[in-house]
C-alpha cells in the first residue's frame, strides 16, 4: 500500500474524520458527585513527543518519532464526570521511509479513536466508558469508504487482498471494547486519566499493574511499581515511579510462542530471558487538578535478540 497516497492535506480535514458537534452528549442522571471529589470543569493543551526504537540482533530496525497536540476539556454534567479530548496535530516520521504511507493510514485511524468523550470513575480517575462511540464508529465507516475511493483504480489482486487485509484488521478494533484497552496502551490517556483527577488523596503504596506488550500481540505484562515522592507543595506533586516485571507473570509461555511464530525465522536464535522496565516521573497541579508534564520510558526485550525502547515526554502549553 506504501505505493499510493490515498489522501491530501490536514489528518483532521472534515473528508477524513467528521466535526464533532459541541458538547453534543446525553448521560444518565445519577446522584451528586462525593463533597471529597477535587474534578474542576477547566481544559487545557498539551503537546507530546514519542520515539519508539525496535533493535533485533542489536541493529536498529526501525523508529517512529511522533509528535501530538491534544486539547482536552473537563466537563461536570448531571452528576458526571466527562473529559472531551480531541487530537489537534499530529506529525509522524519513520524509518525505514518505505513504511511511511502505512504510518500515515494507521495515523488517520489514530485521530478517528482518540477524538473522543469520555467518562470518567468518580474513584479511580481512570475512564470507564465512551460516551460518543457511535461517533467514533461514523467516522470510521466515512474513512474507510475513503479508502475504498481512492484505491478503486488497484487492479493487482494482491494489492486488492492487503487493502482488504488492513480495513478488517482496523475495523476490528473499532468497539468501545478495543478502543479502551488501545487507551491503556498509549502513554497520554495513561498519564492524564489518574486518580489525581478526582482526589488529593493518593496513594504512595507500591502496587502491580497491567502493560500490553507492544512486542507480543498486546498480551498482559503483570509489574510491580515502585513510587517516590521527588517534589510536594500545596498545588503542585511530583512523583517517581520505577516498575520492572513481577517474576510470576504467566503469559510467558505464551510470548515464547509469538517469538517462535514471528521473530524467530528471521533472528535464528531461540527465545531467551524476557525482561521488562517501565520508569515514570509525573507532575500534577492540585490547584488546577491538570497534568503539568511527565516523561516515561519503556524498556521491553528477549535478550540479545529483539529490543522495544519507548521515550515519552508530555507537557502543558499555553491554550
Amino acid at each position: 500500500m506504501n505505493r499510493f497516497k490515498f489522501f491530501e492535506g490536514d489528518l483532521s480535514s472534515d473528508k477524513q474524520v467528521a466535526e464533532a458537534p459541541q458538547n453534543d452528549f446525553t448521560v444518565q442522571k445519577t446522584s451528586s458527585l462525593n463533597e471529597q471529589n477535587v474534578f474542576k470543569e477547566n481544559e487545557a493543551r498539551y503537546r507530546s513527543e514519542q520515539l519508539v526504537v525496535i533493535k533485533i540482533d542489536g541493529i536498529i530496525e526501525s523508529h517512529i518519532e511522533t509528535k501530538l497536540e491534544y486539547h482536552v476539556k473537563k466537563i461536570i454534567s448531571n452528576g458526571q464526570l466527562l473529559v472531551q479530548v480531541e487530537l489537534k496535530d499530529q506529525i509522524n516520521t519513520i524509518q525505514p521511509q518505505y513504511l511511511q504511507e502505512s504510518l500515515k493510514l494507521m495515523s488517520m485511524i489514530d485521530v478517528i479513536k482518540s477524538n473522543a468523550l469520555v467518562l470518567i470513575d468518580n474513584h479511580s480517575g481512570k475512564i470507564k466508558s465512551i460516551v460518543n462511540i457511535d461517533e467514533i464508529k461514523a467516522n470510521w465507516l466515512a474513512f474507510k469508504k475513503d479508502v475504498y475511493a481512492n484505491t478503486s483504480f488497484i487492479k493487482s489482486p494482491e494489492m486488492k487482498a492487503n487493502i482488504d487485509t488492513f480495513i478488517s484488521n482496523a475495523e476490528a478494533q473499532m468497539t468501545e471494547e478495543s478502543i479502551l484497552q488501545d487507551f491503556k496502551v498509549r502513554p497520554f490517556f495513561d498519564l492524564f486519566f489518574d486518580r489525581y483527577l478526582v482526589s488529593e488523596q493518593l496513594s504512595y503504596n507500591d502496587y502491580s499493574k497491567l502493560y500490553y506488550s507492544q512486542l507480543f500481540d498486546h498480551l498482559p505484562v503483570e509489574f510491580d511499581v515502585k513510587q517516590m515522592i521527588t517534589e510536594e507543595s500545596p498545588v503542585l506533586l511530583q512523583v517517581n515511579k520505577a516498575a520492572s516485571l513481577n517474576a510470576n507473570n504467566i503469559h510467558l509461555a505464551d510470548f515464547e510462542r509469538v517469538y517462535d511464530l514471528r521473530y524467530k525465522p528471521r533472528i535464528g536464535y531461540k527465545f531467551s530471558n524476557y525482561s521488562y522496565n517501565h520508569n515514570t516521573w509525573v507532575s500534577y497541579r492540585f490547584d488546577e487538578n491538570l497534568l503539568d508534564e511527565a516523561t516515561m520510558t519503556i524498556v521491553e526485550e528477549v535478550k540479545n535478540n529483539i529490543e522495544l525502547i519507548v521515550d515519552y515526554k508530555v507537557r502543558r502549553v499555553e491554550l
